[in-house]
């Protein structure tokens, strides 16, 4: 279920949330695809797409792969008319709704609901008029983003013990990519993150140690079969402090060549961080972040 337009970068978001005792800086969501209703063709699903995105980003709003909070877009049927006069009309009232649920316990944090109607010599073309009149910077969806990052930063300071507890939970049962993707997904400015960095810290090792010998295998197979980019990427996972990092490096120099720049890109920056220490922390962010994303994918989906 992962957003299929996930082609924005990182930015750091400034605002002022009131009352609130930390700033959420970083805020990252993950953008779900749009749902439509049957009766509106999905030929607009991109246009949609890029609406909601706008509103978003136009705040400093990130649209992550993994994040503790996911907006599910949806459009639905309220009626299609057409109005009688010298040219007939077709018309299209649709409901255009944004819902923020956690990821992690499935629960609704807040909902938006707007009503777009359009008009045109079609049906299509009706539909394509509503969509059309959603407009990011309309103050209504102003409005909704900035309560959306107040509720996020209450979140955050009232449900860090319990985000904790959920933590060590999952590393007390074995759940090691679960743990790191509850904690790594914490904005980087939240105070939540800084006094349980050590937790994840935990879980990071215990998730080496649990998988570095599965990693340098499957790493191992992708380079017998050239397959370096995915090589590459098991082999990213794997910490300079982890029980496998000297196979790790013999996997590495075994990849003589990559098949293009990105690729060849990241083996180089590989290569660096076992004789680089100032690499070592960037590495891991990287790490982390691949595999909280990678879990987040899989619950997603279910």
């Amino acid at each position: 279920m992962i957003s299929r337009i996930i082609f924005l970068a990182f930015i750091f978001c400034n605002y002022t949330v009131i009352n609130a005792q930390t700033e959420v800086k970083d805020l990252d969501v993950k953008i779900m695809p749009t749902h439509f209703d049957l009766g509106i063709p999905p030929i607009y699903h991109t246009k949609v797409e890029r609406k909601v995105i706008d509103i978003f980003t136009q705040k400093g709003v990130v649209n992550a792969k993994g994040s503790t909070f996911a907006i599910y877009p949806s459009l639905s049927t309220i009626e299609f008319d057409k109005i009688e006069g010298i040219k007939t009309l077709q018309t299209a009232q649709l409901e255009f709704n944004l819902l923020v649920k956690n990821i992690f316990s499935n629960e609704d944090l807040i909902v938006f609901s707007k009503n777009i109607t359009g008009a045109g010599s079609t049906q299509k073309a009706a539909i394509n008029k509503a969509i059309s009149s959603i407009r990011p910077n309309q103050k209504a969806y102003e409005k909704f983003v900035n309560e959306l990052l107040e509720k996020v930063d209450s979140y955050y300071n009232a449900e860090c013990e319990t985000i904790l507890a959920d933590a060590k939970n999952a590393i007390t049962n074995n759940e090691n990519e679960k743990a790191i993707a509850i904690l790594n997904t914490l904005p980087k400015s939240s105070d939540c993150r800084k006094v349980n960095k050590n937790i994840l810290t935990q879980a990071f090792q215990n998730y080496q140690k649990q998988n570095c010998n599965h990693l340098i295998q499957k790493a191992n197979i992708a380079t017998m079969k050239k397959d370096y980019k995915n090589a590459i990427d098991f082999l990213a996972l794997i910490d300079i402090e982890s029980p496998c990092a000297n196979n790790a490096k013999l996997a590495l120099q075994k990849i003589a060549s990559a098949n293009d720049d990105q690729t060849a890109k990241k083996l180089a920056f590989l290569n660096k961080v076992y004789t680089d220490n100032k690499e070592i922390q960037k590495a891991r962010q990287q790490s982390m972040n691949a595999i909280s994303n990678t879990y987040i994918e899989g619950i997603s989906k279910k």
